[in-house]
Order: structure tokens, then sequence, then C-alpha cells
């Protein structure tokens, strides 16, 4: 008996004991619940925003990145003042017309030695400017007259890399010549010029051996008369031409470094070239080609669209304009884009409006017939016309697009309204997968 009494105290208490340590336990974890939220509170209090985490460096390059805020940012807190005040760069862009002449000179002292970028909209004064020559990187002269280039072309700027001249028709024989006053210049842009009336190459205006990236708009340019391959300009890398005819200066040019050519169709009325007189191979290195219009192209110009196809026929990427595709792509016969640009790869369709199903129907019989033909898929984008772009929605159960994505190596739609389930598929071709599958990309919803 005496062992039995003693068992039952010793479970009685080990019951006690595991009530107490149960209490023990309890009470532990309450107290270390409410020091976590203690230690919470410390951290919230003390916790340095995530943007003021990153070194001034960083902080820099973001704050560069905001062209439009950057001068308002320095109210926010003393750092971001200190680092604004202190980066250079942050201070190298001026707009002669709204900075006024107290903040360009703030703008210069606060830039040091950082390279300017200069916007002149008016004739204004440059003297304040004059002992920073050696800074100006890029110089944007908008509404030119002959006294504003003239103003300019007096000043010696070595450093000058980007010039964009708005002519407001003016001739071209009114740019003064760059050789003597801007010879390190890369990126050149000419908008709204006439041609020349009398016989003047370009080259003989603009550094030619330096000279990288080539935009240049001209109206009425008829009779502007160029000689075959008379201008060299062998480190030109981009062109963009908006004109009537492009064929002329296409055929005068020698840019054996030329790799992007760009051609917007002007709204000037005249006759067109309808042959190409240069070597089958003088654009043979260009790569990307892309082909703009203002408005509907007429027959002469679908003609000419034809043509550059012809001239530029190792393009591996285009972008063209909706107005286009039958050129390009027509139902029956060959298009430009069969016939001559064979080793194309990736195709992009701008101002695609989406209540008319005309270009849907003709891409999807382009399409399907190279895929009978055992062509290459392409890579598709589509990009929908920016205030059309509410007319409807489109979903990947659409028949146009499952046809699509059934003969393109993918398909990517930029503008495109559409439901929160709208996925893209990628076909078996896509970098983005081994098999078929459906990624989301840029739609807008």
């Amino acid at each position: 008996m005496g062992s039995l009494s003693s068992a039952r105290a010793q479970l009685a208490y080990l019951q006690r004991r595991e009530l107490q340590l149960l209490q023990e336990l309890s009470d532990v974890r309450k107290a270390l619940t409410a020091q976590k939220a203690v230690l919470d509170e410390f951290v919230k209090a003390s916790a340095v925003p995530y943007i003021d985490r990153l070194p001034n460096e960083l902080l820099a390059e973001i704050f560069l990145l905001l062209i439009d805020e950057r001068r308002r940012l320095v109210s926010v807190s003393r750092r971001w003042r200190a680092v604004i005040c202190d980066t250079g760069k942050m201070w190298g862009e001026i707009d002669l017309e709204y900075d006024s002449p107290t903040m360009q000179k703030l703008c210069l002292e606060r830039s040091r030695d950082a390279p300017l970028t200069l916007t002149i909209r008016e004739p204004r004064p440059l003297d304040v400017f004059l002992p920073h020559a050696n800074r100006w990187h890029t110089l944007s002269v908008l509404h030119c007259t002959e006294g504003t280039l003239r103003t300019v072309s007096q000043i010696m700027l070595p450093s000058l890399r980007h010039l964009v001249l708005e002519g407001t028709w003016l001739r071209l024989h009114d740019v003064p010549t760059m050789r003597s006053w801007a010879p390190a210049l890369k990126h050149l842009e000419l908008i709204n010029w006439k041609p020349p009336l009398s016989f003047r190459l370009l080259c003989q205006i603009v550094p030619a051996e330096s000279l990288e990236e080539l935009e240049l708009s001209i109206t009425r340019h008829d009779g502007w008369k160029l000689e075959k391959d008379s201008m060299h300009l062998p480190s030109l890398r981009r062109l963009a031409l908006e004109m009537r005819d492009p064929i002329s200066f296409l055929e005068a040019i020698v840019a054996p470094e030329l790799a992007s050519f760009c051609f917007t169709a002007s709204d000037d009325k005249g006759s067109i070239s309808n042959t190409f007189a240069g070597n089958t191979t003088k654009f043979s290195n260009v790569s990307h080609l892309t082909l703009s219009c203002r408005r509907d192209p007429d027959d002469q110009t679908l003609g000419l669209i034809k043509l550059l196809c012809q001239v530029f026929c190792g393009i591996r990427h285009a972008r063209i304009k909706v107005h286009y595709v039958r050129t390009m792509s027509p139902r029956w016969g060959k298009g430009a884009i069969d016939q001559y640009c064979t080793c194309i790869e990736s195709l992009e369709i701008q101002g695609i409006i989406l209540d008319l199903t005309e270009p849907y129907e003709d891409l999807v019989y382009w399409f399907e017939k190279r895929t009978r033909f055992g062509q290459r898929k392409l890579h598709l984008k589509l990009t929908a016309f920016p205030r059309m772009a509410k007319l409807m929605t489109l979903y990947t159960s659409h028949t146009v697009f499952q046809r699509l994505h059934e003969c393109c190596a993918s398909v990517v739609l930029v503008g495109f309204p559409g439901s929160p389930q709208l996925y893209l598929p990628t076909s078996a071709g896509s970098l983005l997968s081994s098999s078929p599958t459906y990624s989301v990309v840029n739609v807008v919803v």
C-alpha cells in the first residue's frame, strides 16, 4: 500500500509541475511577443528609407533621370540638396528662353566642368557662355535665323558632339561650314531645311570624317541634284531622312559603316525616282530599316517603299507604319519583304487601329503563306495607334491572334487594351522558352 501511495503522490507532483511549466511557457511566450513588438517599434523609429541607404553616387544617377523634377528635389532633405548641388551634371542643361540670366549663371557655376547642353529658341546674347565654349556638348538652335547661325559659327566648339539646327525654311547653303567650329561633331540633326540653290555637297558643310549619326529633313527638294558617290561619310552609322525622294541622296553618299536607315515620307508633292543607280551591295551592312509617314502615302510613295526594300535588301529588323503592310506583304504575288529582304528576322508594325480588320487579315494571310512555303518565322511586334487604343479589347482566344501565334516565332502587342488575364504566347522558337508558354508583356489594361 505504501508503494501505491508514494506513486500517486509522485504523479500528482508531476502534474502540478507540468501545469507550472505550461504557465511559465505561456508567460514567456507573451513576454517574447511583447518584446518583439517593442523592438519593432524601435526599428521603425530608427529605420532609414531605402533610398537614403544608397550611396551618393547612385542617388545622383537616379536624380539625373528626373530631368524636369531634379531642381525641385533640393527641398526634400539636406542630403538630397547637397547631392544635387554637388553633382555638376545636374546643372549642365540650360534653356536660354526659360532659364533667367540669374539661373543661367547659377547653372554654369554649379555645373563646374560637366558637359553643357544648351537650347536656343530665339536670338539671345551668348556672352556669359563664351568662357565655357570648351564644355559645349549638345547644342539645339530652334527657329534658326541667319544672325543666330552667324553668331554660333563664330564660336570655336571643340567638344561639341550633338547639334540640332531647325531651319524654319532656310536653305542649306545658309549653314556655315561646321568643319571650322565643330570639328568633333558626332550627331547632326538638320530639321525643315530647303536644299541649297547652288550645288553644294552636305559633306562640305559638316565634318564628314567624324559624323556618326545624321538626321536630315528637307522640304521642296526638287532640283537638288547630287552626283553619284560624291559624299563620303566614312563613320556614319545611322541615317534618318525625311523628304519626298531620298534616292538621289542615297546614290550620292558613300557610308560603309551604315547600319541603320530611317525614312519618313514627307507631305511634299513632286516626282519620285523609280530606280536606284547605285550598286546593290552598297548598303549591305544595314541591318535595321524604319519606314514611316505623316499621312496616307500615295502610289508613288508606295512604289518608293518597295524600291527601298530592294536597296536595303540585307536588313534583319524592320519597323514600318501600318500604311505599308500591303506593299510589304500583299495577298497575291511576292511582296517587298519576300522578294528582297530574305534575311529578315523581326518585324514591328506601328499605328495599328484596333477596329479595322484589314491589316490583321493581310498579316495573317501573309504569315500563313510564309509558313506554307517553309520561310523563316518572324518575331512580330504590333503597336496600337495611341489615340485609338481603347476602342476594343483583344483576347488571346481571338482567332486572329491564335493564327498569328501559330505562324510567328513570337508575338508582342504594345498598347492593346485587354483583360487582366491577357497573356501572350511565345512559340518554341522564342528566346523565352523551349516549349509553347504564355508570357505577360506590355499590355494596356
